[in-house]
């Protein structure tokens, strides 16, 4: 009887594990992974990425524990991280199973794994909710800046009075401080997840950040082996172009949100500028490649994709619009423009930032900072058995 009731329990948890299986792969199929019903692991992605002569990896590892729906090892996995997207393995993939495409769809899966809100989920896996979230931002913002703007001057441009500095500083202060919150807490549970429990000086730590994430965060430089370089440049333009408008409308606040005219104007305008030209051309390459989907990395776009890069161009025409009326002094206009700069703003930074695209940026080269941890970590291991 307890030999039989024993059995029974097995077989209940490995159905159990089973249904679990087929719902992480059921999931990634849902995020834009229907390449892992193609794939039939031949290993031709991980042999011809360009990646691959410089850094050990396999790609057909990673959508193996996507086929089998392998949620534990999906979550410890970093190699979708290496991944530019190049679209070299797709081009080669004898099933057009689009390897390049999986990759991406594992990035998608890991964001929704590391965010411990569970936002992420709800915007990858709804795109109703993720367009009612956004509308719902704007309104929001739009609420609060016609119930709180201060005094409309109409003879001159008086921007820094329609909207206080004081309120916008402290608005962009408060917002960027919960985010890089949320966003570094999503970094520890992927480095909690990703990372055996060896310890390692605190040396180590410091060495290995300033060695491998620093120049990986800064450069990209992984995308140069890639064949397309074109694009390493555009994700490099957009980067920096936003960086810059970081630095100037959230660090230098204080000096750019003045009433004085600022475009053409003030030396920093050359900023503001180098930021409008990177990040409109480098946006309307992408959506130019999204739409004609000649390559395969833009083959397929999920709407957190469009949801990214078409507020990110808005968000600089806008500021540039602002920029144009401040200067030539048209103000009703330059009020209302900056209104729906900062209604686009909002929504791009608050689910941008922490919970889909954007979250990227931090995650790449965390990732290679991790992975080398982990090597040093086995290095150490081998030590000890040599021993």
């Amino acid at each position: 009887m307890i030999l039989k009731l024993r059995t029974t329990q097995i077989a209940l948890t490995s159905l159990l594990q089973k249904e679990k299986e087929a719902e992480t792969a059921d999931l990634i199929i849902k995020l834009g992974g229907e390449g892992i019903r193609k794939c039939y692991q031949c290993g031709s992605c991980t042999a011809i990425c360009p990646i691959s002569e410089h850094y050990m990896i396999s790609f057909r590892k990673s959508i193996k524990y996507a086929q089998l729906g392998l949620k534990e090892k999906l979550s410890s996995d970093l190699t979708p991280w290496l991944c530019y997207a190049c679209g070299e393995c797709s081009n080669s993939c004898p099933r057009d199973a689009n390897p390049s495409e999986l990759m991406m769809t594992l990035r998608r899966y890991l964001t929704m794994i590391y965010d411990w809100t569970g936002i992420s989920r709800l915007l990858y896996l709804n795109s109703k909710i993720l367009l009612s979230a956004i509308i719902s931002l704007s309104v929001l913002t739009g609420i609060i800046i016609y119930f709180l703007h201060g005094p409309i001057i109409t003879d001159r441009v008086a921007l820094a009075t329609f909207a206080p500095v004081e309120l916008v500083e402290a608005t962009g202060r408060l917002i960027f401080v919960s985010l890089a919150s949320i966003l570094l807490l999503n970094t520890f549970r992927m480095y909690r997840l990703s990372s055996s429990r060896i310890k390692l000086s605190l040396g180590i730590y410091i060495k290995e950040f300033f060695k491998t994430f620093l120049p990986n965060f800064l450069t990209q430089r992984f995308f140069k082996y890639c064949s397309e370089k074109r694009y390493w440049v555009v994700h490099l333009l957009i980067f920096y172009g936003y960086v810059a408008s970081l630095i100037l409308f959230e660090v230098l606040l204080f000096i750019t949100h003045s009433n004085d005219p600022f475009l053409f104007i003030s030396p920093l305008s050359i900023i503001g500028l180098f930021s409008a030209f990177s990040i409109t051309y480098g946006g309307f390459v992408v959506i130019h490649g999204r739409v004609k989907k000649t390559k395969p990395l833009w083959k397929y776009s999920h709407p957190t994709d469009w949801m990214f890069i078409i507020l990110l161009i808005l968000i600089c025409l806008t500021g540039l619009l602002t920029g144009i009326f401040r200067s030539i002094g048209w103000s009703i206009a330059t009020y209302m423009v900056f209104s729906i700069h900062l209604m686009i703003v909002v929504p791009f930074l608050i689910l941008g930032v922490p919970f889909t695209k954007w979250s990227h940026i931090v995650y790449r080269p965390f990732a290679l900072y991790f992975g080398r941890l982990n090597e040093i970590r086995q290095s150490k291991i081998q030590e000890v058995v040599r021993l």
